[in-house]
């Protein structure tokens, strides 16, 4: 099993890239009169780029960056973004499915896609106890 620091940057790196890969084509595959929606979309964008950029980043520094503090405010600034783009993906099934929103999207494509979101989120939380117990 890989050390705790590494396979907490090494989990984070491949879930935010998947999270801006899925901002990336839910703001394609809205239609462009759902401006309010598509910006989001392309904000939620930028925000995982930035993010993934910060992970790399953070990979490329151990083995000073393998420190709790570190790690915790990491898992911390991830979650608080997946947190965000989990409740507009929901929203956006939920008026998907109700034919309330002008878009490409598939509802079973919006659903699996809120349910990455949920996964990764589980994922921060085993980490963060993961962390916790192993500096008691």
């Amino acid at each position: 099993m890989l050390p705790l620091a590494d396979a907490i940057i090494k989990e984070n790196v491949f879930f935010l890239k998947i999270m801006a890969d899925h901002s990336k084509f839910i703001g394609h595959l809205l239609d462009p009169s759902e401006r309010k929606l598509v910006e989001q979309a392309r904000e939620f964008s930028h925000d995982f780029d930035q993010l993934v950029f910060q992970a790399i980043d953070l990979d490329s520094m151990r083995p000073q960056s393998e420190t709790e503090p570190i790690l915790d405010q990491f898992l911390d600034q991830n979650r608080v973004s997946v947190v965000a783009l989990r409740d507009f993906k929901k929203t956006a099934r939920e008026l998907i499915e109700a034919c309330r929103i002008k878009s490409n999207i598939h509802p079973l494509l919006a659903d699996h896609t809120f349910r990455e979101a949920e996964r990764f989120l589980s994922i921060i939380d085993m980490f963060e106890a993961s962390l916790k117990s192993q500096n008691k």
